[in-house]
């Protein structure tokens, strides 16, 4: 463990919170549905009381030495693989919304042609680095087989990496034998990252604990993430909901471990707090940030790899909240380290929707933290003093040769956010974010092509996709 002294946490309060977590696991354990697991924890020597299990603070410990602090995920176009962990922030898009909004159709079901839509985009946006997987859920074919066609989605209509099925057996097997198609003898290698949710308060669904062995036994990777909601999942209380969080995490983590030592796995989280008003999910708050800092410590201090934040909000359409919002989680989630930022881009209301022009927006806000993470060098040509004497006072750089050379790369450059002006704008000329966020995804869709892919492999994962919907 890291002695690190955290700013935002003592290390008095990194014991607490630690001593806490494993009281949890030994006294009240963690429901563990699914008899497999419940074998994979009794060979290793761990207390079994039906369907709970309860871990001492040696046997979670030891297990997650084996967690490596780093792990590339490959892509089938290899120069847009990832490396997890290096101190540079994966982005990937928004997963599991339930709606779909764009601004002339307002809030709808999403059909499998605006998954075919959005994975596009996800190859298309500059900041995107990956192509994700359940960006919305098609309502228009069957939800048994939908995570093969989703799949198929992102491997054909993008060449990053994408995020895996972890829907129980049938969908983590299919997720494997797909990428075993497409990548071939590389896929003994990272080349998917699953998803797999604890339920919150102390448990796992059966579905999830399948997920997480079969991907274990894989090899692949997994985030091990929880949604605890404050005041109704978890207690009222920031401390409580960390604690309770960890002790789900670490036992995951821990049956990670026990399947295949040294499978990849993240430490992840989007817990937040319940408006006590509504009792809705709040993600646009303070707390949600202060949830995502304590997050991060906490993974800081057992020297794991994290999944957190992304640009959440609370707003239903793409106003000046969304952005805010998007904005100060954003950047919560930047400043503290976290290695992986899912729904990075396209969430609105609470995770229940994915927006069109939300996604575009999102990207430029990732865009502005890649430039914001580049920092400061200090150099002789940065501090510039032979350009600065040789202006002189009451001079111009506009023209110097300093200024032509960096003119291009010094600043960010938006491709969405408007500079025009004060008179350009009232002019009547310029128009809103939400329309210019729609012009730019549409824009997007017409241009993308489908990056080359083997036609053999092709045919194969379509014709595979064929035989079991």
């Amino acid at each position: 463990m890291s002695n690190h002294q955290n700013e935002f946490l003592s290390p008095s309060d990194f014991q607490a919170l630690h001593n806490t977590s494993m009281k949890l696991l030994a006294n009240e354990g963690i429901r563990f549905p699914e008899e497999e697991a419940i074998e994979i924890f009794k060979k290793h020597g761990a207390k079994i009381d039906g369907q709970t299990v309860y871990l001492t603070e040696e046997q979670v410990m030891e297990a997650i030495k084996t967690v490596p602090t780093q792990f590339t995920i490959q892509a089938r176009n290899p120069e847009k693989s990832i490396t997890i962990g290096d101190g540079v922030p994966i982005f990937a898009p928004g997963y599991g919304a339930p709606f779909l909004i764009d601004s002339e159709t307002g809030k709808h079901a999403p059909t499998m042609d605006d998954y075919v839509n959005l994975a596009k985009l996800a190859h298309m946006l500059p900041n995107q680095d990956m192509s994700g997987h359940l960006l919305v859920e098609p309502g228009d074919i069957p939800s048994e087989t939908a995570h093969l066609e989703m799949l198929l989605a992102s491997m054909l209509h993008s060449d990053k990496p994408f995020i895996g099925s972890s829907e129980g057996k049938v969908g983590s097997q299919h997720t494997m034998d797909m990428g075993r198609i497409l990548f071939g003898e590389k896929a003994e290698q990272p080349f998917t990252i699953g998803l797999i949710n604890s339920l919150s308060p102390l448990a796992y669904g059966t579905e999830m604990i399948e997920g997480m062995i079969a991907y274990a036994r894989a090899g692949q990777p997994t985030i091990i993430a929880a949604l605890i909601m404050a005041g109704l999942t978890g207690s009222i209380t920031l401390p409580g909901v960390v604690a309770l969080q960890n002790a789900e995490l670490l036992a995951g983590i821990t049956l990670t471990q026990l399947v295949n030592p040294g499978t990849p796995v993240l430490y992840g989280s989007t817990s937040t707090n319940i408006d006590m008003r509504t009792g809705a999910l709040a993600l646009g708050g303070p707390e949600c940030s202060l949830y995502i800092k304590a997050h991060a410590a906490l993974a800081e201090f057992y020297g794991l790899p994290t999944r957190g934040g992304g640009a959440l909000t609370d707003s239903s359409v793409v106003d000046a909240q969304a952005g805010y919002e998007s904005m100060f989680s954003l950047l919560t989630t930047i400043n503290n380290n976290v290695d992986f930022i899912l729904h990075s881009g396209g969430i609105l209301g609470s995770f229940l929707a994915f927006s069109y022009e939300k996604f575009v927006m999102d990207d430029e806000l990732c865009g502005m933290m890649r430039h914001y993470l580049k920092g400061v060098e200090i150099n002789p040509e940065t501090l510039a003093y032979d350009v600065i004497a040789k202006v002189g006072a009451g001079g111009h750089y506009l023209g110097e040769t300093h200024t032509i050379k960096l003119c291009r790369t010094e600043f960010w450059m938006p491709k969405l956010s408007d500079r025009s002006g004060i008179e350009a704008w009232w002019s009547g000329d310029q128009a809103d974010t939400a329309t210019r966020a729609r012009q730019r995804w549409q824009d997007l869709i017409a241009e993308h092509e489908n990056p080359e892919i083997d036609e053999v492999v092709e045919k194969q994962l379509k014709g595979y996709v064929e035989e079991k919907l």
